[in-house]
């Protein structure tokens, strides 16, 4: 197993590595050290009734915790192998993203009203597991969602992805989003705040892009 993981690494250039590091740091910091502020705050609860309609169903908690994560993790590491402007785009926006998550998180802090796990099946304990490590706060924009709608967005800018990951990739993202809600981890309007902050990033991303090969072009002249 770690002769494989070495493997795996050594495929991912130095600058990629890096990119990988830095959006895990940066997740810590955003999802967990701003809670060390917004613990004490008014806490908003954005459920509706769309979300009241929506069945809670125990056994999306595989979706929420196994695919959600292994497509973070095999995406990322294909994004980080592709070449430099690539992958600065690539997690550069997720940076941006989740930089406005972060101020979202300080001045929008929501909660929602999860209810108590009655199921005593694996996918029931699973939950009960969750709710009990993870507490109902930092909802807007949803992480989860956030992490696998980049994934979706940026597979056209995969030069080096299987075909096979290219197709999946929609279908397992609708899935994420689909899981978010029916494990009652997040409500509908934290899943539409993902995917705006999202767009946001990268448009951010697009624009120092932008002004970079500007500059290069003005340095070559």
């Amino acid at each position: 197993m770690q002769k494989i993981k070495n493997n795996t690494f050594e495929l991912i250039p130095l600058y990629g590595r890096v990119a990988i590091y830095s959006i895990v740091v940066m997740n810590v910091i955003v999802y967990y050290g701003s809670r060390l502020f917004t613990r004490s705050m008014y806490h908003f609860n954005f459920t509706s009734s769309l979300d009241d309609s929506i069945p809670f169903v125990p056994a999306f908690i595989l979706v929420y915790t196994v695919v959600a994560y292994g497509q973070w993790f095999y995406g990322y590491i294909l994004s980080a192998r592709e070449c430099r402007r690539t992958v600065m785009f690539i997690f550069g926006s997720e940076l941006v993203a989740k930089t406005i998550c972060m101020m979202i998180f300080f001045a929008l802090p929501t909660t929602m009203d999860r209810g108590i796990v009655n199921d005593t099946n694996v996918f029931g304990v699973m939950v009960g597991l969750l709710y009990s490590t993870d507490t109902p706060d930092n909802l807007f924009p949803s992480i989860h969602c956030l992490e696998s709608y980049l994934l979706l967005r940026t597979v056209p800018l995969l030069k080096n992805a299987p075909v096979w990951y290219k197709r999946i990739t929609p279908l397992v993202t609708l899935l994420v989003f689909a899981s978010v809600l029916l494990v009652k981890q997040h409500v509908v309007l934290d899943v539409l705040g993902a995917i705006i902050v999202t767009e946001i990033g990268m448009l951010v991303m697009k624009c120092i892009v932008k002004v970079f090969n500007n500059n290069i072009k003005r340095a070559e002249i």
